[in-house]
This record gives C-alpha cells, structure tokens and sequence, in this order.
C-alpha cells in the first residue's frame, strides 16, 4: 500500500493522536497507524478509528483541560 498523498511508502508505527476540542485538549499516545516515510501522513484502520472516537467520548466529558492517555490501555 502506498500514500494517497504522494505515493510514498507506509509503515507500521505508533504515534500520538491529538484532538482539540474548544475546552480540552486529548492526547492519545501509542495508537498504531501506517505512516508515510516521505511525507510523514497517518493512516489508521476502521478498528483503530473506532477506539481513538470512543476514548475521545469518554474524555470530552471530563472536566479537564488537558487528558493524556495510553492507546493499549484504554481499548479493551
């Protein structure tokens, strides 16, 4: 498989994944993905799409500014 983008080779990595929403910030750490090893582009499978939405729910109801977690240990 290679990138949409520019037609780079891909890679199984793991990256952090952040979202900002307008009262927290959510960093998730350790998520795996195919990575471009030219342009840097993530990609991540429909299971792992799933989990990075669920875990986001879970956190945007905290009342923190910002929430840093670990990718294996919050799917189960």
């Amino acid at each position: 498989m290679n990138c949409f983008k520019c037609k780079g080779n891909l890679e199984e990595k793991n990256v952090n994944y952040m979202v900002d929403l307008e009262e927290t910030i959510i960093i998730i750490k350790g998520v795996p993905a195919k990575v471009c090893t030219q342009c840097g582009e993530q990609y991540f499978d429909d299971e792992t799409s799933e989990n990075i939405e669920k875990i986001v729910d879970q956190l945007k109801e905290l009342s923190t500014e910002v929430s840093i977690v670990n990718y294996k240990e919050n799917v189960a």
